[in-house]
C-alpha cells in the first residue's frame, strides 16, 4: 500500500505541478462572462433562432448566441 501510495505522488508531482506552472490561468476563466462578452446568454436550452456555443459554468448550461443568418 505504501509503494502504491509513492507512486502516487510521484505521478502527481511529475504531471499535475508542471502543468499548473505552465497554464496558471487554467481554471481561473469565468465562462459565464465569456459568453455575456460574445452577446450571448447561459440558458439551460437554446431556442431556435440561437445557436449553441459552448458551455457555461455548469455542463447543462449553454451560451446561447442570435444567430445572424
Amino acid at each position: 500500500m505504501k509503494i502504491q501510495l509513492f507512486f502516487f505522488i510521484l505521478l502527481f508531482w511529475f504531471t499535475i505541478l508542471p502543468a499548473k506552472k505552465h497554464y496558471p490561468e487554467y481554471g481561473s476563466l469565468d465562462l459565464r462572462r465569456e459568453c455575456r462578452m460574445g452577446n450571448g446568454r447561459c440558458r439551460n436550452q437554446c431556442h431556435e433562432s440561437e445557436i449553441r456555443v459552448a458551455f457555461c459554468i455548469r455542463p447543462a448550461t449553454y451560451c446561447c448566441m442570435q444567430n445572424s443568418g
